[in-house]
């Protein structure tokens, strides 16, 4: 069997609930692009645990940002229109999102408003 680092163990144990942004090569750096995310999260005030890595994987770079509370993962899904897709073995739910150009500015003036 293969050990998994505990990190990433503990993600699936208390955060059962992954959005996931699949990225473009639309010239921002995901790392940027994850961070932004994260800051967008913050303005939600989340009331449980979360995480937010970057990856790559068969479909290029991707965004998981994983909750412990799903509300809090219903707030994001919700405001960057995430739908429903087959999930990863030990998360309850899964969505997923396009991140596009277009998607990622939107991220960014929903989160400049935010900051107000």
């Amino acid at each position: 069997m293969t050990q998994q680092p505990a990190f990433e163990t503990a993600l699936e144990t208390i955060s059962p609930y992954l959005v996931l942004g699949q990225a473009d090569d639309c010239g921002h750096p995901i790392v940027e692009t994850a961070r932004d995310l994260h800051d967008l999260i913050v303005t939600f005030s989340p009331k449980g645990h979360y995480s937010v890595r970057t990856l790559e994987d068969e479909c290029g770079p991707a965004v998981h940002c994983a909750f412990e509370n799903k509300a809090d993962a219903d707030r994001l899904a919700l405001s960057v229109g995430a739908i429903e897709i087959a999930r990863y073995q030990g998360y309850r739910s899964e969505r997923a999102f396009y991140l596009s150009e277009a998607a990622t500015r939107e991220i960014r003036r929903t989160l400049a408003r935010r900051r107000g």
